[in-house]
């Protein structure tokens, strides 16, 4: 079989690719020719008089008359989207049709960071006025406080980005920015969970985006759905000290009123790789602009995209030849009577992100807060109790946010946090986790529906406790919202019977007493738990108090049995 060859092919994808058809390519790559073919008949010529039955090709338009006047058995586009390939037509002469799916991912999303970081510390002004000429003079130390005054920029850190598109691009991109320490504000309606689990983000509209973002980065395709998304309305909600990238597409954007807002000051700047009239050339308006950084659509324009591109395109003609199905076929139906590949594991897209507290800083505080609380409140007295939370991975498992053995809560701050999995182990944090880690993980493994626990020494709690004394149907508010609260029998601190005797004495419930150590109130989220340990609290007070009167008397069993079937509604809704 004769291939003709009009992509960017590396060096390495060629020689194997004259290897396999025994050198029978012809390799005119339309960075060399500065040709592409859009007019039918030229390319129709061009592949009759090769004879080539193997077209890989860019930016060709291979339409229906293309593939019915030729004599082609492969196809191949080297974009993420064939869309350039009649598949209709080739799939109907049961011709498959290759492509290059995420062969670009990478690369994108490092040239939308490098912009994103150029627009932080005005790279492009400095760049532009050092090497102008005549512009850039320095004769006096006031010369250069006035460039130093002009060049000064901002860091990432701390900062919001939202993301319009949460794709393989998109979560690219989040990946390479969790280092410096950004929030993440997403819109995308087809969003994967687990990738903005990862990232930590906030799923929310796409005006809420605009208008709380101070980097707002598109990464979504061109779609009806899409287009002009981002429109005049969506400009005018953001910061007059926002920015705006653009590496997706010219048409999710209003570029007229991106234009306006961009002459007019009323948002910082942009970075633009994408326009509605391409090639870029010396007439795009956005040129004039000082607050704008332009790039000719090199979004993909590496080594690495090329090589990668070629090599899919290569090994997907091998197994074509060899009777195997590609995994980057876009019509395998027409290869018909050749198995299917046998399911290999795809890369995990997770693997490469590193668990770290900073991930889940806005758990922590709450955390922190809740400790803060504590004290003010007298339930703990330096670290004479502890807080925990479930949280997710990027990789999906579970692990478990507790506050440290050896560090007084006052003076806590996000990084004394650690992250723990399921046996105990630290997977984030310089710290020893709390020594009543065993407590909080053999609650978590009994009762799925628990998110959160707070172990506190509350005064009353702690004497209810010493007394063995359970809270008991006085107060009518505690039981629809608790359940109860037994008394679990003693154990040593920190030890697996301390732990056991706990989750029995839990049971269904979402607070227990642990003998002589305070009460330990769970909840589907920090907030509830940390109500619940109030609400435990006050009712051990009440009851208490009540004791030293003398008799205590219970509500009706029958309005006990109704609280209770509340409390079971409520446990259900994990309210």
């Amino acid at each position: 079989m004769k291939a003709y060859v009009t992509a960017e092919f590396s060096l390495e994808a060629l020689e194997k690719l004259r290897n396999l058809l025994k050198d029978e390519v012809v390799y005119e790559s339309w960075r060399d020719t500065s040709n592409l073919y859009f007019n039918d008949e030229d390319l129709i010529q061009k592949i009759k008089e090769i004879g080539a039955e193997i077209l890989i090709c860019e930016g060709d338009n291979v339409k229906k008359s293309v593939i019915e006047q030729t004599d082609l058995k492969i196809i191949g586009s080297t974009r993420g989207d064939p869309n350039n390939i009649d598949l209709e037509t080739a799939t109907a002469k049961k011709i498959p049709v290759l492509y290059a799916p995420n062969r670009n991912t990478v690369s994108v999303a490092e040239l939308t960071v490098g912009l994103i970081l150029s627009l932080a510390r005005k790279l492009h002004s400095v760049e532009r006025i050092l090497h102008s000429e005549g512009e850039f003079e320095v004769n006096e130390f006031e010369d250069y406080i006035k460039y130093y005054n002009e060049f000064e920029g901002f860091e990432l850190k701390g900062k919001t980005v939202g993301i319009v598109g949460l794709g393989r691009i998109g979560f690219n991109v989040a990946k390479l920015l969790l280092p410096f320490g950004v929030n993440f504000l997403v819109y995308d309606p087809y969003v994967f969970p687990a990738r903005l689990n990862a990232i930590q983000g906030e799923s929310v509209d796409l005006n809420y985006l605009m208008a709380n973002s101070d980097i707002v980065t598109i990464h979504c395709p061109p779609t009806d759905e899409t287009d002009d998304l981002i429109g005049e309305e969506q400009i005018a909600l953001m910061k007059r000290s926002a920015y705006f990238i653009n590496t997706a597409r010219a048409s999710v954007t209003d570029e007229y009123a991106l234009l306006d807002a961009l002459k007019e000051n009323k948002i910082a700047g942009a970075a633009l790789d994408v326009f509605s009239v391409e090639p870029v050339d010396q007439d795009n308006e956005f040129l004039e602009l000082e607050n704008v950084i332009v790039t000719p659509h090199i979004g993909g324009d590496t080594h690495d995209t090329n090589h990668r591109h070629s090599m899919m395109m290569v090994d997907g003609i091998e197994k074509i030849i060899n009777n195997k199905i590609p995994e980057n076929i876009k019509n395998p139906e027409v290869l018909e009577g050749i198995p299917p590949p046998k399911t290999t594991d795809q890369p995990n897209e997770f693997e490469d992100i590193i668990p770290t507290l900073g991930l889940y800083k806005s758990t922590i505080q709450k955390i922190i807060d809740i400790c803060i609380e504590m004290i003010e409140k007298g339930f703990i007295i330096g670290t004479a109790g502890n807080v925990s939370a479930r949280v997710t991975l990027p990789n999906m498992d579970e692990a478990f946010l507790v506050t440290p053995s050896s560090v007084n809560y006052e003076e806590m701050g996000i990084e004394d946090m650690v992250l723990i999995d399921a046996k105990g182990d630290v997977i984030a944090g310089h710290r020893n986790p709390t020594s009543e880690r065993r407590l909080h993980l053999a609650i978590y493994k009994a009762r799925k529906n628990i998110k959160a626990i707070v172990h506190s020494h509350a005064p009353y709690s702690t004497a209810l406790s010493i007394a063995r004394m359970p809270i008991g149907p006085i107060v009518d508010e505690v039981i629809p919202f608790i359940g109860g609260c037994e008394v679990a029998e003693f154990g040593m601190a920190g030890s697996d019977d301390l732990a056991n005797n706990a989750v029995e004495a839990l049971g269904d419930n979402l607070s227990v007493f642990i003998a002589n150590h305070g009460n330990v109130a769970c909840g589907s989220s920090l907030e509830q738990a940390w109500t619940v340990c109030q609400q435990v609290e006050m009712a051990a007070m009440i009851q208490y108090k009540a004791s030293l009167l003398g008799t205590i008397y219970a509500i009706p069993e029958e309005a006990e049995e109704e609280e209770r079937e509340i409390y079971d509604i409520m446990k259900d809704m994990n309210i």
